[in-house]
């Protein structure tokens, strides 16, 4: 095994583990955590909904600002502090009260996660395109299912010793706030310099785009079903 090996699998473990701690807690850990919230602060539907659907408003206008060619300062640097931002909004969930706050952080910590995933995937994706290790992508995108997973089994354990909703969210922040520190570590900087010919062989045109071409395929999909629904409404009622 060469060192070069050893470095591509270092990479796709630190995009995991930042899109583990981005996305996969960063984004989904409201699910497990919203019952004991629901009980304890008696949140109405509609309330958990906005809550909810700050976060993926959030989402969306990230990936569309860290899409954009215009960003200024080194991808590496946006996706580090991106990752902060989604470990203190997620932690701070625990220590507010009142609506607006709630929107509002989950508003920023759905803009951040978004960031690190279109901004984590370019960096990731390039350098293992570069380096022909495009098998370890999978580890990359592991990291969704991976948070989702940790998540789940930390609500578990704080449940059990009945730990309440705000130590919930003071967990995932604490966990995503160590993420960062890793994926600084296993993440570098500047990828070695390419001939041009090399880099167009290697890496698709416009990574960014296309990452986020991807990150808002839920947008699209979603749109799109609820086109299909209000359509099967009007054939039912002509």
């Amino acid at each position: 095994m060469n060192k070069s090996t050893i470095d591509m699998r270092a990479l796709a473990f630190g995009g995991l583990i930042a899109m583990a701690s981005a996305v996969g807690i960063g984004r989904f850990i409201y699910t497990p955590i919203l019952p004991p919230m629901i009980e304890d602060l008696d949140l109405s539907k509609g309330q958990a909904g906005l809550i909810a659907g700050a976060n993926f408003a959030g989402y969306l206008a990230g990936a569309l600002a860290a899409a954009s060619p215009r960003l200024p300062g080194s991808t590496r640097s946006w996706m580090v502090w991106s990752l902060a931002v989604s470990a203190i909004t997620t932690g701070a969930m625990g220590l507010v009260d009142g609506l607006a706050w709630f929107i509002s952080l989950r508003f920023i910590g759905g803009a951040a996660s978004a960031f690190v995933l279109v901004l984590a995937s370019t960096l990731v994706l390039e350098r293992l395109s570069a380096a022909r290790r495009g098998d370890l992508a999978a580890w990359h995108f592991a990291g969704v299912g991976t948070g989702i997973t940790i998540s789940a089994l930390l609500i578990w354990v704080l449940q059990s010793v009945d730990f309440g909703w705000r130590w919930m969210w003071l967990g995932g922040g604490i966990i995503s706030l160590a993420a960062v520190f890793a994926v600084g570590a296993l993440v570098p900087g500047a990828a070695e310099p390419r001939t041009v010919s090399e880099r167009a062989l290697s890496v698709p045109p416009s990574p960014r785009l296309w990452t986020a071409h991807h990150c808002l395929r839920p947008v699209r999909l979603r749109l799109c079903n609820h086109g299909n629904i209000h359509r099967g409404d009007r054939a039912r009622l002509a």
